[in-house]
């Protein structure tokens, strides 16, 4: 399973802020506390759901995206081709699956990386270079590769149906209850910091 360590670790520094928030309204009173707990609460929750649950699993049947809103399960089938241009994206023939939490570098990690290319399988853009979302230290570099060797492996055993990606079928869920406590949340918060 990848996880982004960033993500992560902002998440808990996020917790770790909310908890200080919390601590630092339950003293100004209880009708402080009642008007600003709601959006504490709110921004603890959209840390554990944008940054802390996505992740990516790899396994011999396929690819389990879980971004922020849905899970896809993409077998390797379905697959035709893995970029990763502004974050990982898992290419079928009907439909691109970016991974939220494998984004590509921006311009200044970009420029700051030395480009250690040690590992990479092949060069990944249209000109034959190397993308910098495929730099190893990135998350997209690090998750990409895990799946084009998976993948790649799983091609030299036959293990994989060549020329079904056409008809293979891709699961996906939506997160409802992800969606519905967050917009829970949000109207929550709008109506103690109007009401309060």
């Amino acid at each position: 399973m990848f996880h982004s360590r960033f993500n992560r670790v902002l998440a808990a520094a996020t917790w770790v802020f909310c908890g200080g928030a919390v601590v630092a309204v339950a003293m100004s009173g209880w009708n402080v506390t009642v008007q600003y707990l709601p959006a504490i609460a709110l921004i603890a929750w959209l840390a554990w759901a944008g940054l802390w649950r996505p992740s990516l699993d790899i396994t011999d049947d396929g690819v389990t995206i879980v971004n922020v809103f849905a899970t896809t399960d993409v077998p390797w089938e379905a697959l035709i081709d893995v970029d990763t241009r502004y974050a990982l994206t898992l290419v079928t023939p009907h439909h691109r699956y970016p991974v939220t939490v494998a984004p590509a570098p921006g311009r200044l990690a970009t420029a700051l990386s030395k480009r250690d290319m040690r590992g990479l399988s092949a060069p990944t853009g249209s000109d034959g270079s190397v993308r910098p979302g495929d730099l190893p230290n990135s998350d997209s570099g690090a998750a990409a590769q895990l799946v084009r060797q998976r993948w790649q492996n799983l091609l030299a055993e036959e293990r994989i149906v060549v020329g079904t990606a056409d008809d293979t079928v891709i699961p996906r869920r939506i997160h409802l209850a992800t969606i519905v406590i967050s917009i829970a949340l949000l109207l929550a918060s709008i109506a103690a910091l109007v009401l309060g």
